[in-house]
């Protein structure tokens, strides 16, 4: 890199402050597919073209009623309706409500499977669900000479809905992610076990549902409450351990144990104390499948309420996920006019660079995956590589993923060795590796699905902030220092790191990429 180019300049890190300031002030948050989200793209489509050789913005449809967080209220609904059904007319016929109930719970694990691990809109037409548009702003420069590579960076333009349990009671949302597999596969299997019984019952005379009752009564008593107390006292346990110690621990998201947390959870605990007690001498009086049913439901009702309202309508602002990493793209946009006006020397010469900013990232990917399929056999005729940023938040470590966890894509080995020898060349401190289960999957997964499998992902998270920050209200431009501040101010906790310096090491490093791209 040249000298006489400071790439973390005041100049740059308060441009990427501001233009992430002004879609809040101007915009605020932006709903997958919502007005809001298409009056970003505008702005973005104004911004960009003060910059960027071309820009286009390309339409989609998507199913945003379908998004990957759609499953846990959903889930809950269909339990809830089994278990209307099995508990009013069990007595009718167990083997009918035992056979719908079932039906209705793999169908809904089927749906899971689909649109959550596979982010498929399968389910579209059987739920009565219409496409919406949304739309995806892509800024374009040439090189000097001919194209010869291509060098994608994505961002998204989205919010996500507000993930509630996460916004009041911080740390629980761990264990009501936890309840809601635990309720899906519990109710699942006790509506199996039921139907087992009663086809059995066709051919054996006299067949009771007592010693089943009895194992399943007793796994239930000692599974919930016990698994509720265990969490507890892994969040305590987490929080009063070092930094090192505590990301052996859920990656270290649990830095802390909110009070709001400590209520909830102690309220749940002596909930499922007392009602096991009340109901102890009933469901082992004359025990029954109804009987443990009706004692699964008590012991799931706060998993189950917790799933109906995980999200509402609500969307947040999205300061950090994803706004940073957009703000990163237009800084590119600007820096790479400034080369090729007053730079040239460092301009690339061979390397076709896009600016990808995707619309619905927040549903499964779609606004990637929907640029990638319609690209992908093109671009393939050329050396052409793809990095999504998303969540640029820590100052003091970049996250470069060789593969997602959530969504079960696997990324390219050439593209995040490059990005890790580029953090190696500016000094920065980087990790390689997966991305953790415990955060949701990003645009990567969208182009490597539609078929840019050239591509790794990166992001600037801190774990023991994910969970007081990310899809809450908290995620707005209060967060983030108003001030540039040097890198080795990174303040105590999520509340005042230095956000800024994260942005201006992502900045570095893309552009580092693309140098280091266009030598090759």
């Amino acid at each position: 890199m040249s000298k006489d180019y400071k790439i973390d300049s005041e100049e740059n890190s308060e441009y990427m402050y501001n233009i992430i300031n002004k879609i809040l002030t101007e915009i605020g948050p932006r709903g997958s597919c919502s007005k809001e989200e298409e009056e970003c793209a505008e702005l973005l489509v104004d911004e960009l073209n003060q910059y960027c050789d071309k820009v286009e913005k390309e339409s989609f449809e998507t199913f945003p009623q379908l998004s990957v967080h759609a499953w846990i209220p959903r889930s809950a609904f269909f339990i809830i309706l089994s278990t209307l059904i099995f508990i009013s007319f069990y007595n009718l016929s167990s083997l009918i409500v035992s056979a719908i109930g079932t039906a209705l719970l793999v169908f809904n694990v089927f749906l899971v499977y689909k649109h959550y691990l596979n982010a498929e809109m399968w389910g579209a037409k059987i739920l009565f669900c219409k496409p919406k548009p949304s739309q995806n702003v892509i800024g374009i420069f040439k090189p000097k000479n001919e194209v010869k590579k291509r060098v994608i960076f994505g961002s998204h333009i989205d919010s996500a809905l507000r993930f509630n349990i996460a916004h009041f009671f911080r740390e629980a949302y761990i264990y009501f992610i936890f309840g809601a597999i635990l309720s899906i596969f519990t109710f699942l299997i006790l509506s199996v076990v039921q139907l087992i019984y009663s086809i059995s019952g066709f051919f054996i005379t006299g067949l009771s549902t007592v010693g089943a009752a009895i194992i399943l009564n007793w796994i239930i008593i000692c599974l919930i409450p016990g698994a509720t107390i265990f969490i507890l006292i892994i969040e305590i346990i987490s929080a009063s351990l070092g930094k090192e110690k505590r990301e052996k621990i859920l990656y270290g998201s649990i830095s802390q144990v909110t009070r709001n947390n400590l209520i909830l959870m102690g309220i749940i605990i002596a909930y499922l104390i007392i009602i096991n007690i009340l109901l102890f001498n009933t469901i082992f009086s004359n025990p029954n499948l109804w009987k443990t049913w009706t004692l699964l439901v008590f012991n799931s009702i706060h998993f189950l309420v917790g799933m109906l309202f995980f999200t509402t309508n609500k969307v947040v602002p999205g300061a950090l996920d994803n706004l940073s990493a957009l703000a990163i793209n237009c800084a590119i946009a600007k820096i790479l006019k400034n080369w090729k006006e007053n730079h040239p020397d460092l301009y690339p010469k061979n390397t076709e660079v896009i600016l990808a900013n995707f619309g619905c990232e927040e549903v499964g990917s779609k606004g990637s995956f929907a640029y990638a399929e319609k690209h992908s056999d093109e671009f393939k005729k050329i050396d052409t590589s793809a990095i999504a940023l998303d969540t640029i938040g820590d100052p003091e470590l970049i996250n470069i993923f060789t593969e997602e966890g959530s969504t079960r894509v696997k990324y390219d080995e050439d593209v995040y060795n490059l990005l890790a020898e580029c953090a190696e060349d500016l000094g920065l401190n980087y990790k390689v590796g997966s991305q953790p289960l415990v955060s949701g999957g990003t645009d990567g997964s969208g182009l490597v699905k539609g078929g840019l499998t050239k591509t790794s992902a990166f992001v600037g998270l801190r774990y023991s902030d994910y969970l007081y920050y990310y899809h809450t209200d908290r995620d707005d431009i209060t967060i983030i220092n108003k001030e540039k501040r040097p890198c080795e101010e990174n303040g105590t906790s999520w509340k005042d790191r230095n956000y800024r310096c994260a942005f201006e090491n992502g900045l570095k490093l893309c552009l580092k990429y693309i140098e280091k791209k266009d030598k090759e």
